[in-house]
């Protein structure tokens, strides 16, 4: 069963869950980190479970969950990644395995490429590469701020806000040209999504932001050796691959588990 801490940083306090034997003991250390606007929480059942293989530790991003935000208005992905190192200074972790699924994935190129001697490995699930007037779309309409309302319609907003990200990308775009292949979300993961989203608050709106104008084959990110940038048709960034250099490690696989699958072996045995 995992356990739950906090540490100090610049910044404030970055919130973790971690299984395992610490990282300061002998064997692989495996960092999860989670997609914008979830928490560590999405990860509660792999963290146990990869517990017999690794020492997990995964944070909640900056500005989610009970992480602080980062004190830039407008945080660039170069600071979510120094933030990251940050962490891994504050609970004495000197290198690690990374998985990070679409924010997550972000942050994981980012401080792959940026740190290279504190990470071992890399997976990016869903890795977010957009340019021009589809970036400029994204970061002017994907994150409203959350405006609360007397008569409680913000929360029903929200609501149908989610169920419709399982049905278009992006969401707001609610056209043929935009459906997506997601099944439908239950009334169970919806509703987490909404409680990681209300305990962010507005602090929602930096991570998003930061993946979505991140792109790190223009700012000479990639390629980079420490990395494997994988999706599957069904990701709405699955397209995303295809801005990648064709000499960036890649992988394509048939649906989500199976990605997570290959994404854990190669960690595993990076390990």
């Amino acid at each position: 069963m995992h356990k739950r801490r906090y540490a100090d940083v610049s910044f404030g306090q970055i919130h973790y869950r971690i299984a395992g034997p610490g990282p300061a003991a002998e064997g692989p250390v495996l960092l999860l980190l989670h997609q914008s606007p979830r928490t560590s929480a999405e990860y509660a059942d792999l963290i146990d479970t990869l517990a017999r293989d690794f020492t997990v530790i995964a944070p909640d991003n900056p500005g989610n969950g009970m992480s602080d935000p980062l004190p830039d208005e407008i945080p660039a992905m170069a600071a979510y990644a120094a933030a990251l190192v940050e962490f891994f200074d504050a609970i004495g972790l000197d290198r690690a395995c990374i998985y990070g699924f679409h924010t997550g994935a972000s942050i994981a190129t980012a401080t792959a490429a940026l740190y290279p001697d504190r990470v071992t490995f890399a997976v990016a699930h869903g890795l977010s590469v957009f340019r021009g007037p589809e970036r400029d779309d994204l970061l002017a309409n994907y994150c409203p701020p959350i405006v609360p309302k007397a008569d409680g319609s913000h929360m029903t907003w929200l609501w149908q806000r989610f169920m419709q990200q399982a049905e278009f990308f992006p969401w707001y775009r609610q056209d043929d040209t935009s459906r997506i292949d997601v099944p439908a979300y239950s009334a169970e993961k919806c509703q987490a999504m909404v409680n990681d989203l209300l305990l962010a608050g507005n602090n929602y709106i930096g991570p998003y932001n930061a993946a979505f104008a991140f792109d790190p084959v223009a700012d000479g990110l990639l390629p980079t050796d420490n990395l494997l940038v994988m999706s599957s048709p069904q990701d709405p960034l699955f397209t995303c691959m295809d801005h990648l250099p064709k000499t960036q490690k890649t992988y394509r696989g048939n649906d989500y588990s199976q990605c997570l699958e290959v994404a854990l072996k190669i960690l595993k045995d990076h390990g």
